[in-house]
């Protein structure tokens, strides 16, 4: 994942009446080191690592665990010390255009600066300073964030409230989650310091992909599907990471959490589809010409994300040739006792199962045996993780079938399948041929990247 950074800085002077001396402090702001006037409090909002374009409904399609993100909207609030007083407010819309401007420093990103002026400078004391980063055409209910607006005293006097809950819209064709970004940092304001402080924007969501291969054949197959035993249809911002994760997917170490922020579980009992592939897409006819009783590759395969024409390299996502991908952002859930918590299903048109894998972790994946921590109207409960087959979806952590690192490994030209792969090859779909469970990888910076076994 790449992160997303505010950088708050505000700069209060101290002068004496009797002094001629000013306090001049330099900024790092993305483009060099430049002088900031004496008395100024700027903000400096940096969200790394712009759109790709590929986009096809609310916020980016998942295609791999490739670090990025598309924002398009940024709000930033802060409170009072009471937190619940909002002191001032800046929205910055058309992010990835006219909101904002590229840098190179210290990462590729977009960014803008903000001057805290007048009646809107801090006072000395303690802020909690919040800002979410989401789509113009968000699936989300963003009323909560939308109705954020400075505190004015008298009658309706609006008074935030932390853990917002945004549910999916009830028209949204996309009801299982997507990207969103938030954060939170406490600033301590000195009579006389100015500071120096980022504010990390981590991803609110888990995601989960099944990249595979060597398909088996069965007459009237059409769809693999990734089905989940829970879903919850609500994402509560709150509780927050705010870290800025060095690693994508390892080297993370105590800063990794284990977090469901989602709520309003789907009734039923009846399993969740995560995504799903239809297999008509990627092959031209669902056939075993050659009788190894798998769906014939080669000529018979074709990449559906690949523009008709032309198309530029890196405009659109790879994959190896032969495999097929479906990936989805999910809101987090708890494990549901005694129930396989991710299945793979390969059916006919009407959803007959033909064939199906359990989709557990591995034996020693790091999320077993830890506390996770999860929403139940506050954040004091817990639940653990003891099994590799009942396991929790959990906030920023990336649960994958096979491994897919990026979004192009091909760069522009879909490649051919390795027969004796590297073990740390980043691009390797998960054989289907005889296996009867599958491992997951996980991936966090995404703070940690499971990768799933398939049983």
């Amino acid at each position: 994942m790449k992160k997303n950074y505010l950088l708050g800085m505000a700069l209060i002077a101290s002068l004496s009446f009797y002094s001629c001396d000013k306090e001049v402090v330099y900024v790092q702001d993305g483009n060099g080191v430049e002088s900031v006037a004496d008395g100024a409090q700027i903000i400096t909002l940096q969200v790394e690592n712009g759109g790709d374009g590929l986009a096809t409904r609310a916020g980016r399609p998942l295609f791999s665990a490739e670090a990025k993100q598309t924002i398009e909207n940024v709000k930033l609030w802060i409170c009072d010390n009471t937190g619940k007083k909002v002191v001032y407010v800046k929205e910055i819309s058309n992010w990835n255009t006219d909101g904002s401007t590229v840098y190179t420093t210290g990462g590729h990103g977009r960014q803008t600066t903000i001057e805290l002026k007048d009646a809107d400078k801090l006072a000395a004391g303690t802020y909690q300073i919040y800002a979410v980063g989401y789509s113009a055409t968000s699936d989300y209910d963003l009323t909560k964030v939308t109705e954020v607006k400075k505190t004015e005293e008298g009658e309706g006097k609006y008074t935030f409230s932390e853990n917002m809950v945004l549910p999916i819209k009830g028209d949204a064709t996309n009801k299982i989650g997507e990207e969103i970004f938030a954060g939170q940092m406490e600033l301590t304001v000195e009579q006389g310091k100015g500071f120096k402080k980022p504010i990390v924007l981590n991803r609110q969501v888990a995601g989960a992909f099944a990249y595979v291969k060597d398909i088996p054949y069965m007459e009237g197959a059409k769809y693999l599907k990734l089905v989940a035993s829970a879903q919850n249809q609500s994402l509560v911002l709150g509780n927050f990471n705010s870290f800025d994760l060095t690693g994508n997917g390892s080297g993370n170490g105590k800063n990794v959490k284990y977090v469901v922020n989602g709520t309003n579980g789907k009734s039923g009992s009846d399993t969740c589809v995560i995504s799903t592939i239809d297999l008509n897409k990627w092959f031209t006819a669902i056939k075993d010409e050659d009788g190894d009783n798998l769906i014939d590759a080669g000529k018979n395969w074709k990449n559906p994300h690949r523009p008709s024409g032309s198309p530029a390299a890196g405009t659109y996502p790879t994959f190896q040739k032969g495999s097929a991908f479906g990936g989805e952002f999910v809101i987090p859930f708890a494990h549901v006792d005694g129930k396989q918590t991710l299945t793979l299903q390969l059916t006919n048109a009407g959803g007959k199962v033909l064939r199906s894998w359990k989709v557990n972790l591995g034996s020693t994946d790091v999320q077993l045996n830890q506390t996770i921590t999860y929403w139940n109207s506050n954040w004091d409960s817990t639940i653990t993780d003891t099994s590799a087959n009942t396991y929790s979806l959990v906030r920023n952590h990336l649960y994958g079938i096979g491994t897919r690192m990026n979004d192009d490994p091909g760069k522009g030209t879909d490649p051919d399948p390795d027969p004796d792969p590297e073990p740390t090859d980043p691009d390797q779909p998960e054989s289907l041929n005889n296996k009867q469970e599958l491992v997951l990888k996980v991936n966090d910076n995404w703070e940690v990247i499971h990768g799933m076994e398939l049983d």
